[in-house]
């Protein structure tokens, strides 16, 4: 029983007991009783927040084959300490390997690792017809997502069969998921501006200029209007292609946009300094200027975009050199309270949504991301008064430096409960190793 609180959700506000019975949401009202009580008083409760763009442990993600700083036992600790109850990584089978054996092998990496529930997305990263032919059994499996790429080498497929598998995955009424980026101008910029000397983080913003994201996302518009797919564009970092999320969503189709917590927050001159941090953070698309970061915060209050993810890609530091990636997965949920809310550019139901209950509506995970009876028991006490420094001290990702370090918030997480466990007490972890299970997901 969580007693007292302010209960925030997507749609209302009020104060209010939270009953939970069985795992699950028992009753939301006045003067109820359990057994065991938490006082939430002062602070507000939470559906647990769903990250549902995360790279855990990877070896495969591009640019680098190198494995990501956080495992899925460390990754999803992290995530616990910030309010998230839900993560969706990825399975990313390399060109020639049948999809199921790839599915087969990630889930082997989370299980008995993840402290909180998961679910994964498959990458899509071969355009032969015979790896197209296999999307429904992946279906079958619980995953009825698929991302497809427009961006790097060993990743990025033709458009013809980008088009295939919206086809393919609009048979079966799942979800196409795309990182829009125009490849071929970035790789030209990007070798007219070395030829100039002009090379390092400092230089990725005019290597990938907003127009050439936007083209990319008025093309998979077009293609998944044409195929009949439902789709979400991942990580938009520009005015420029919120319109065009903006305009499809006024013609009546079914598409999505998503920024991330880094792209609404970090300066662009984070990336000037040259160091270990600034190298991680020359993430694509690119962190961009004042300008764009409010156009993104507009987008976001209007709901032109749908949801805030991490990219929680946090990439251990090499002697040759440091790869991209930023460690958000902690941070996410503070960061969009102290920087939207704080800062008046959404409401708290619009942050809730935000973070919990619209990715968990487009990413078919049907019991998560709300508080209702029946819903997973899944509940975050969020104490809106407590001030964090983002350091490696506060924080507890395993990347060696913090992505967000010198930020601070008013407004963090305290306690986190994951299907009626107490995973995090006032700031301390409590839950069994290995207790997360794989969520398979709707569609």
């Amino acid at each position: 029983m969580v007693k007292g609180g302010l209960v925030v959700t997507s749609e209302r506000e009020l104060v209010a007991d939270v009953a939970i019975a069985g795992g699950r949401i028992a009753a939301i009202g006045g003067d109820l009783a359990g057994a065991h009580e938490l006082d939430a008083r002062g602070l507000y409760v939470l559906p647990g927040a769903v990250d549902g763009h995360v790279h855990l442990n990877d070896p495969t993600f591009p640019p680098y084959a190198t494995l990501t700083a956080d495992s899925f036992a460390t990754g999803t600790r992290a995530a616990a300490f910030g309010g998230v109850t839900t993560v969706v990584d990825f399975a990313q089978p390399a060109v020639g390997q049948p999809l199921l054996e790839e599915l087969d092998r990630r889930l082997s990496d989370a299980a008995g690792e993840a402290v909180i529930d998961y679910g994964l997305h498959l990458n899509l990263r071969d355009p032969d017809p015979v790896r197209i032919a296999e999307i429904p059994s992946v279906f079958e499996r619980g995953v009825p997502s698929f991302k497809l790429y427009m961006a790097y080498e060993g990743y990025r497929i033709p458009d013809a069969a980008i088009f295939r598998a919206m086809l393919a995955v609009a048979g079966e009424g799942g979800l196409a998921v795309l990182h829009a980026e125009n490849d071929d101008v970035i790789v030209e910029l990007t070798r007219r501006l070395e030829a100039d000397g002009k090379t390092g983080p400092r230089w990725l913003a005019a290597a990938c200029p907003p127009e050439g994201e936007a083209e990319a996302v008025h093309r998979v518009i077009a293609l998944a209007r044409i195929a009949g797919a439902r789709l979400l564009v991942f990580h938009l970092s520009c005015a420029e292609s919120a319109r065009e999320i903006a305009e499809a969503k006024a013609r009546g189709q079914a598409v999505a946009g998503e920024v991330t917590s880094h792209g609404l927050v970090l300066e662009q001159s984070a990336l000037h300094s040259g160091d270990a941090r600034a190298q991680s953070l020359a993430v694509r698309p690119p962190i961009r200027d004042a300008g764009q970061r409010s156009a993104l915060w507009a987008a976001l209050a209007d709901r032109t975009i749908d949801i805030v993810s991490s990219d929680h890609c946090p990439r251990a530091p090499r002697a040759s050199s440091q790869p991209a990636g930023v460690s958000g997965i902690e941070a996410r949920l503070a960061l969009v309270h102290h920087f939207g809310v704080g800062d008046g550019l959404i409401d708290r139901s619009r942050w809730v949504d935000a973070c919990s209950t619209r990715p968990a509506e487009l990413l078919g995970l049907a019991r998560k991301g709300d508080l209702r009876p029946g819903h997973d028991a899944d509940v975050v006490l969020f104490d809106p008064q407590k001030e964090v420094a983002l350091s490696t001290e506060t924080l507890h990702s395993a990347l060696p430096f913090s992505s967000y370090e010198g930020v601070s918030v008013r407004g963090f997480p305290i306690t986190t409960i994951s299907r009626g466990e107490v995973i995090v007490e006032n700031g301390v972890f409590v839950g069994a190793p290995g207790r997360g299970r794989f969520v398979e997901r709707g569609y």
